[in-house]
């Protein structure tokens, strides 16, 4: 729950574990997004001043207001990628906001689809990609030849 004592001690908790990332925290936080991270940056930031974690020298290069606006860029050209992609296989929202059975049926498809194109692949490659030095079937008259030396009744015939 946003704000709880739980998010802070798991705020706190990730940013001892990344070393003062911001990315790190964000990653590690449950359910969270960019959205969260002033509040996160705080939470912090109050800990730092009151001497409950190490003020690790990333944090202040992370937190500056440069780093955090590229982030935020970041994130929000990422969600529009994502719509976008989301437009272009035809789902009717976006997959963060799906639930489990939507997302279970679009990785479904998406395997059912890689499995369907695996097998395109390997169908063209057994029909027309025929390697270099791929043995054929011989001829009547080849077989014979070779199953006629094999026996030892071809022309060559044995002294005795």
């Amino acid at each position: 729950m946003p704000g709880s004592d739980e998010e802070k001690a798991d705020v706190l908790q990730a940013y001892g574990d990344g070393k003062g990332s911001v990315e790190f925290i964000i990653e590690n936080i449950m359910a969270c997004s960019y959205e969260d991270e002033p509040r996160f940056i705080q939470m912090v930031n109050e800990a730092i001043a009151e001497g409950k974690v190490q003020n690790y020298p990333r944090w202040k290069k992370d937190t500056a207001d440069k780093a955090v606006k590229a982030r935020k860029k970041a994130a929000e050209r990422e969600a529009k990628e994502a719509d976008e992609l989301s437009k272009e296989l035809g789902l009717k929202k976006p997959a963060n906001k799906m639930d489990e059975g939507e997302l279970g049926r679009l990785i479904q498809q998406r395997q059912q689809g890689r499995m369907d194109s695996l097998i395109e692949k390997l169908e063209a490659q057994a029909t027309n990609g025929k390697r270099k030095g791929k043995w054929k079937e011989p001829t009547e008259e080849e077989f014979a030849n070779v199953q006629a030396r094999a026996t030892g009744r071809g022309t060559k015939r044995s002294k005795g």
